[in-house]
């Protein structure tokens, strides 16, 4: 099984009521007149590969639309779902509900992100329109083209990587170097700031004494007093106690019922006696004066004006102290830390250019033979003698001369007939050339595995036998690829597998898209209609056998 679109399901989606479509292999048309609804199929699809949604897509008074898809990826698809968390199968049912208030998504029933759903179905499903087409002028596209017709785009991938890391490495070494000139012009100051943090050596336990001590020294009398008569006061009450509990041992003798009394009482006495031990340790430990005062206040005063000053606590200033030395470090060991990267960014250099000379070596040793293909290609879709080539320029081995793509610049041109001048691609191509050529080179993309590839005015500008070979390119694509293409001519529908028309239905209420698989009887009627001749059904047959 190549194909990977298996089926899909609109419900009150702008003016697709319900379509219910089931997708084979091989060559699919949707066709209709113009206005009839196939665009609006398209952003159903859309939804379903990870595009936002919007209440726009809402039809007047709907509760909710809704788009399902059951699309198979294989190995690939359970590699993805394995890595979101999900688990792995083969397929996946996407299911997205947008409401006026909020918008769900679902895959295999359970709830996903909209950058999850993009991840699953990235190169499953490939929507190709106009809007594309113009992408061919942007040069970086351009060049992106390039080295996928020529499978170049792993080799590439490892030099954009090897690129973003140089990046990285340049804005590091430009970050670093402000950050030492910065450190240059703050020198001065930070030795100042370190000298008078150092020279007071912040200690928070210090802090703490002397907070204690101060406060002593300031009530010192007071406390001295105190403490003196605490001290007697002791003394007259624990020398009774003692006599107190000699006699309650004494009459315990006799009477043992005050037993617990005494055991109560006793503790209450050792505890009176460490109390005035503890009090007469405070009185000895007093200063005996309090000319030590202004010595601690000063040493405090000096605590307090570095902390106002830095508007930190003890804790900051230790820290502080601790950054400044960090970055005057710095300083002095920045130059030999500069050149550490910068000889690291040497060595990236080397490999970058070596790695984008072979790049350049292989973008110029394929591009004969690709320009040949393509010449032959054009010419099979009616544009004979027509040239499309690769201008191909490298700069200079310096670098500022790399980009992400190397060294090398790019850009399309197009003779559209022998003796022409080549001119850029976009100046000169129409718009039937630009489809075809578009078709072309996407037919000589290498996929990394069969998908679903979904063409979207690819016929854009062509018609008569132009047509037909568009029509048979796109159904030999669908021999490695299931193709689907929304087009407007015969000559294209003809040649499908599978064909789906697109209606527009009216009532005085609304304007309703239905969509219905054409069998070979309606086929021949919707070829008819195609032709400009709806009655006319015979030619229509034989264009649809032919």
């Amino acid at each position: 099984m190549y194909y990977v679109l298996l089926e899909l399901k609109v419900e009150n989606f702008i003016t697709i009521k319900s379509a219910h479509l089931t997708f084979e292999e091989g060559f699919t048309v949707f066709t209709g007149e113009t206005g009839a609804g196939k665009s609006v199929l398209l952003k159903a699809i859309m939804l379903i590969l990870g595009e936002r949604g919007g209440t726009n897509y809402l039809p007047p008074n709907a509760p909710s639309a809704e788009v399902e898809a059951v699309i198979y990826g294989g190995d690939l698809l359970k590699e993805r779902l394995s890595e979101i968390g999900l688990k792995p199968e083969e397929e996946i049912h996407v299911r997205r509900i947008i409401t006026p208030n909020r918008q769900r998504i679902y895959v295999n029933g359970s709830p996903v992100s909209l950058a999850e759903l993009s991840f699953l179905t990235s190169g499953l499903i490939e929507l190709t329109s106009q809007h594309e087409f113009y992408s061919l002028f942007d040069r970086k596209n351009q060049l992106t083209l390039y080295d996928t017709l020529l499978g170049l785009t792993s080799l590439v991938e490892d030099y954009q990587r090897l690129f973003e890391k140089y990046k990285a490495l340049n804005r590091e070494i430009a970050s670093f170097e402000e950050r030492l000139r910065q450190s240059a012009l703050r020198k001065d100051y930070l030795e100042f700031q370190l000298k008078e943090i150092e020279e007071l050596n912040p200690n928070p336990e210090e802090e703490k004494q002397l907070l204690s001590l101060r406060n002593k020294l300031r009530n010192l009398s007071a406390l001295r007093d105190l403490a003196s008569a605490l001290q007697s006061a002791l003394e007259s009450v624990y020398t009774p106690l003692k006599q107190a509990l000699n006699l309650l041992d004494k009459l315990i003798g006799y009477e043992a019922t005050f037993t617990e009394r005494k055991s109560a009482l006793e503790p209450l006495y050792y505890e009176l006696k460490d109390l005035e031990r503890e009090v007469s340790r405070f009185l000895a430990d007093l200063p005996e004066d309090a000319q030590s005062l202004d010595e601690v206040e000063a040493r405090l005063a000096k605590y307090e004006r570095l902390k106002r000053k830095y508007q930190l606590d003890t804790e900051g200033l230790i820290k502080l102290k601790e950054e400044i030395k960090k970055e005057l470090s710095t300083l002095e060991t920045g130059e030999d830390e500069l050149t550490k990267l910068k000889e690291e960014r040497e060595k990236l250099l080397d490999e970058l250019f070596s790695l984008a000379e072979e790049i350049s070596s292989k973008r110029r040793e394929k591009k004969g033979s690709l320009e040949e293909r393509l010449e032959a290609e054009l010419s099979q879709l009616g544009m004979k003698g027509a040239r499309l080539v690769f201008d191909l320029k490298t700069k200079g081995k310096f670098p500022e001369n790399l980009t992400s793509f190397g060294l090398d610049e790019l850009e399309i041109l197009f003779q559209p007939n022998p003796g022409l001048p080549f001119k850029p691609l976009e100046k000169i191509a129409s718009g039937g050339e630009l489809s075809r050529i578009f078709l072309i080179l996407k037919s000589l993309m290498p996929f990394a595995q069969p998908s679903t590839l979904i063409f979207d005015e690819v016929d854009a500008g062509v018609g008569g036998l132009i047509a037909q070979k568009v029509g048979e390119k796109l159904r030999a694509l669908s021999e490695k690829h299931q193709v689907i293409c929304i087009t407007h001519l015969p000559q294209i529908a003809k040649l499908a597998h599978h064909h789906f028309l697109v209606e527009k239905v009216q009532d005085e209420a609304q304007t309703q898209t239905v969509i219905k698989r054409l069998s070979q009887e309606e086929r021949v009627k919707e070829l008819a209609r195609m032709l400009g001749e709806p009655e006319e059904l015979s030619f229509a047959k034989r264009l649809l056998k032919s």
